[in-house]
């Protein structure tokens, strides 16, 4: 298994963990590679050159997964960041939540630049 395939489900695992403790029921999502690949876009981690929203998607997951692994953050503050960014918005609604997505994610990723 390649670092992206788990760190998709990593992502998919703290995104749905942080969506359900917010609304209080549970919920399972898959985050799209556009709206990973947008948070990257607007994080202070550089992109890597020539990608497209896939490739940018899958190095998220990749990043992500990696500091995890090397214990640089857990899965509570991932959910817990992810949290603090996406409570503000309404969930409900896709347009909105798509927002929340880009916006939790990209607050991770300027958390994980700080840490490395």
């Amino acid at each position: 298994m390649s670092l992206e395939k788990f760190g998709d489900s990593f992502i998919n695992f703290v995104y749905s963990l942080a969506k359900s403790q917010i609304l209080g029921e549970y919920d399972g999502v898959k985050v799209p590679n556009s709206c990973l690949a947008e948070a990257l876009t607007l994080s202070k981690i550089e992109s890597p050159r020539r990608s497209d929203k896939h490739k940018k998607g899958d190095f998220v997951e990749k990043i992500v997964a990696k500091s995890w692994i090397d214990g640089k953050i857990t899965e509570e503050e991932c959910v817990d960041i992810i949290k603090s960014a996406i409570m503000k918005y309404d969930l409900k609604e896709r347009n909105e939540e798509r927002k929340a997505i880009i916006e939790g994610f990209k607050d991770l990723l300027n958390e994980i630049k700080k840490r490395c």
